[in-house]
């Protein structure tokens, strides 16, 4: 009988000890594991029956569902389907909000006012805009921001404002 109930203790003890997480991704990845932290920007695992602790961009996780049944939210997708969904992009200057993502490339956006009074925020504003677009129709949801660069507007023979901005697009 005391053997009977070693056997069956040792056997849950082990299937707790081998219990696995599910990561999935935003690219509809899923990967069994052992979660081991959270952290601000990443998650760190590892694989059952290795030591190398792995990490993951909490950007491209959507949720994780650990061995117990609990369910943690990470990050929704933000999904663009076209032009129409540049209002969705996120500029960043952060290089960890990009880790893991796929890089689609350089893009840059300019804007200027002519001869008006219009300042300098408003021509960054209308750059970012532009840069905002131009990643929606590559199909990026997040650019890299690279440089800002700008001159102030004032009317007379320089000209008016004018603003230009880089950045590099990611995507799933």
């Amino acid at each position: 009988m005391q053997k009977a109930l070693v056997v069956i203790i040792i056997t849950l003890i082990s299937s707790f000890a081998y219990s696995q997480d599910k990561i999935l991704t935003h690219r509809g990845d899923s990967i069994m594991c052992k979660v081991t932290e959270i952290l601000e920007n990443s998650i760190k695992y590892k694989y059952q029956g290795e030591d190398i602790m792995n990490s993951i961009s909490k950007n491209i996780v959507s949720e994780i569902i650990f061995s117990n049944g609990r369910v943690q939210k990470i990050s929704d997708k933000i999904i663009i389907n076209s032009e129409l969904d540049w209002e969705k992009v996120i500029i960043t200057s952060n290089n960890s909000d990009v880790d893991d993502l796929k890089r689609v490339g350089e893009m840059m956006a300019k804007a200027s006012s002519g001869w008006s009074t219009t300042n300098q925020g408003k021509m960054e504003k209308l750059a970012m805009d532009k840069l905002k677009k131009e990643a929606a129709i590559q199909g990026c949801h997040i650019v890299l921001l690279l440089t800002t660069t700008g001159k102030g507007g004032h009317a007379g023979m320089s000209g008016g404002a004018k603003a230009s901005v880089t950045g590099v697009g990611y995507k799933y």
